[in-house]
């Protein structure tokens, strides 16, 4: 069950949400073990809403949030990636919520509900009810075809206010500090940060039918997963609430204490989020922190329209001693992505190894790993697994290195089999396991080079500072970018051996003897620097995604110079001719020139002819 967008007959379950201007002091340990850096995701969308977004509302069609400091609510379409409407609305806090056709939602300093509709994205009555929470971290909910509203200043009642005549039609004494309601199960939950307990209010009678102890300090609060949840200040846990017996099972720990954040439920996860620790996703059935994200973002987060929708709502930059003087981390964003792009993100490397028939008899007999990456001089170690036990032990890992075939034996370490080979120059390393020195091999598979000089591979020196966050790609007509890794192989290859673009801005778009493997190894390339934020890669693609038209290469200087990035933006002969070049050039410098913390940038075969850019001596 979807707590924001969740539909039956008349009923919606939407937003909550509740977050602070600035990250809190309090630190955030976490959960050991289970920690990787935020850049191991990588969104499908970006929304660039501007003043801070907060609270999120997840639609039929569309997810809202607030941009609090310019005095906006903001409309984001899923389809194209878009901010479609901006909503006047003072100060906007304490949460959004649908239902009724509308977009309900609260404004702090004129002490007001702002009713906005669906269909025309403007404001149609305001509703003189204030929400409880004098900080604006508290919540609004919809259901049982009213507006619930946590009221008074001390946060000792609930408003029910009724959508048909925009009136209070029943207030609902609750304990002091209330300041979170959501709606599920048929009924109102109501978390009382102050007294520690979640009340319970029937919808047909407006009375509070239980209290139930949860850990200290609850605020924010989610429906899913057949269970209700509260994200605990205090210690920064998660509470798990039976909704039938009306009691707490489980007190989950996930190390975000602090205020601000938010928890959501969907898509077979319970999602946390706190700045500092922007995504924490739990087991809902084990009970158990399985991933955390840690870094710059996060701070509101809802689940809804097969999508993780995050907010970057941070507005007060961080010092950079190592940038000083460039603009860097300005989170004024929305992130979507797909719940299954985080299911790869820290995935180990037999999770996503490719299985193998060798004896041609249907059954997988071997797993072969997917190398992410090569450095040019390093050894590259491949590895397999036996699935097939009959096999034996006489595996061999045929390769070619340099332009030169050779073979190396798998030697056993625990339940993995590994060889290693060394390559010294940057060409691609291609690579099957084979049973001795038979031809009854895995398919071939590839091993790109990194795109960045050893000293930012190793993370000796740092493209972008630590609490960098990726800026909102812009926009460039109705084409889309994407981030590069497998998922879009087949147009990249498309674009790459049967579209691409002769001349001297060809770039890697004029290839040979380039294979789907070839391509597939370079595309986990992009995704690991991506990752480790030692470069960038995306595609541009027609609206539809089908097509690739272009591409945008961030890197360090290759070149032992003065520039201390080069960026490269090609096209395809279809994008050259629906004009996408000069557009993407265009948008692409004015993007890097304000958005990226770098002084000095190239722009090889463009700005700084092929001649001369080839001749400057190569960045250790």
């Amino acid at each position: 069950m979807n707590r924001k967008t969740l539909i039956v007959g008349l009923m919606v379950s939407v937003t909550l949400g509740a977050q602070s201007d600035t990250p809190q002091a309090v630190p955030k340990p976490g959960v050991p073990g289970v920690q990787v850096p935020y850049s191991y995701i990588m969104p499908d969308g970006q929304y660039a809403t501007g003043g801070g977004p907060d609270w999120l509302a997840v639609g039929e069609d569309a997810v809202w949030t607030n941009a609090r400091k310019e005095n906006f609510v903001v409309r984001m379409d899923p389809a194209s990636n878009d901010v479609v409407a901006r909503v006047p609305v003072a100060s906007p806090c304490s949460g959004l919520a649908i239902g009724a056709g509308s977009l309900w939602a609260p404004s702090c300093s004129e002490k007001v509900i702002y009713r906005i509709d669906l269909g025309t994205n403007k404001t149609v009555a305001k509703i003189p009810v204030a929400v409880a929470a004098a900080d604006g971290e508290g919540g609004i909910a919809f259901g049982a075809g009213s507006l619930w509203v946590p009221s008074n200043a001390t946060g000792d009642v609930v408003n029910r206010i009724d959508p048909k005549t925009n009136a209070v039609v029943a207030t609902v004494p609750v304990p002091a500090g209330s300041f979170t309601a959501i709606f599920g199960f048929g009924v109102v939950w109501v978390s009382s940060t102050e007294k520690s307990v979640v009340t319970v209010i029937h919808p047909k009678t407006n009375k509070v039918i239980a209290e139930i102890p949860v850990d200290k300090s609850p605020r924010f609060m989610a429906v899913g997963e057949g269970f209700v949840w509260t994200l605990n200040q205090t210690r920064g846990t998660v509470s798990k609430i039976d909704p039938y017996r009306m009691k707490s099972v489980a007190t989950i720990e996930a190390g975000i204490p602090g205020g601000g954040g938010e928890i959501a439920a969907g898509e077979g996860s319970v999602w946390a989020t706190a700045q500092g620790v922007p995504l924490t996703r739990i087991n809902p059935v084990t009970e158990k922190v399985v991933q955390q994200f840690t870094g710059p973002g996060g701070d509101a987060i809802e689940i809804g329209l097969g999508s993780i929708w995050l907010s970057n709502g941070q507005n007060t930059l961080p010092a950079d001693v190592k940038f000083p003087g460039k603009h860097i981390a300005n989170w004024k964003s929305v992130w979507r992505f797909r719940p299954q792009k985080l299911d790869g993100a820290v995935a180990s490397w037999d999770q996503r190894g490719k299985r193998a028939d060798l004896t041609n008899d249907g059954k997988p007999d071997l797993l072969v790993e997917e190398v992410m990456m090569r450095i040019p001089g390093e050894p590259t170690t491949v590895r397999a697994k036996l699935l097939n036990p009959a096999l034996g032990p006489d595996l061999t890992l045929k390769a070619r290195v340099d332009g030169k075939e050779t073979r190396v034996k798998l030697q056993q370490a625990g339940d993995e089999w590994r060889a290693t080979v060394k390559g010294e120059t940057r060409s691609t390393i291609r690579y099957s396991v084979c049973l001795g020195e038979t031809d009854k091999c895995s398919q071939e598979d590839s091993a790109c080079s990194a795109t960045s000089p050893l000293s930012f591979t190793t993370q000796k020196a740092r493209l972008v500072p630590d609490d960098f966050l990726l800026p909102v790609v812009p926009k460039v007509g109705n084409y889309v970018w994407i981030l590069h890794d497998e998922t879009v192989g087949p147009q990249d290859y498309a674009a790459l051996v049967y579209d691409s673009t002769p001349g001297p801005n060809a770039g890697t778009f004029s290839v040979n003897n380039f294979s789907v493997s070839d391509d597939n190894g370079c595309l986990r390339r992009h995704e690991w620097e991506f990752n480790h934020n030692t470069a960038y890669s995306w595609g541009i693609f027609t609206a539809d995604a089908a097509t690739e038209l272009g591409l945008v290469y961030i890197n360090p200087s290759l070149k032992q110079s003065q520039y201390d990035a080069q960026v490269r933006y090609e096209v395809t002969k279809r994008g050259a001719a629906e004009g996408l070049e000069e557009k993407l050039g265009t948008a692409v410098r004015s993007w890097i020139a304000t958005e990226w913390p770098f002084k000095n940038v190239a722009y090889p075969n463009r700005d700084i002819p092929k001649e001369t850019w080839d001749a400057l001596p190569v960045a250790p």
